[in-house]
């Protein structure tokens, strides 16, 4: 395991309960979907009641910690390449949200 999904097991591990709560709703968030075998988020579902934790906010924290893992451990050139598309993206969302925003004084 990577040494995000070990930080987070062995805060799972620790035997306190939470007062933890987790924003489904912020900008900074979003919200995915897919597909993930039955029995294995019936695991998740009853850590997640040992715990005192919402389900969706431990799949969050679950999925969160296997990207960064699996981020970093990609080699330079493909972290590079990505790098590049997601500022691509952003220009492009950039201008979008600028056209959307614009507004002409006397226009139609």
């Amino acid at each position: 395991m990577g040494e995000k999904i070990n930080e987070l097991v062995a805060s799972w591990c620790s035997g306190t309960a939470s007062a933890y709560s987790c924003d489904l709703r912020s900008s900074s968030v979003r919200n995915v979907s897919g597909p993930v075998p039955a029995a294995l988020v019936r695991d998740l579902e009853a850590l997640a009641h040992l715990r005192q934790r919402d389900p969706a906010c431990m799949i969050g924290d679950l999925l969160a910690a296997a990207i960064s893992d699996a981020m970093a451990a990609l080699p330079d050139n493909i972290r590079a390449q990505m790098e590049q598309d997601r500022l691509a993206t952003a220009r492009a969302e950039e201008e979008e949200q600028r056209e959307v925003l614009s507004w002409h004084v006397g226009g139609t």
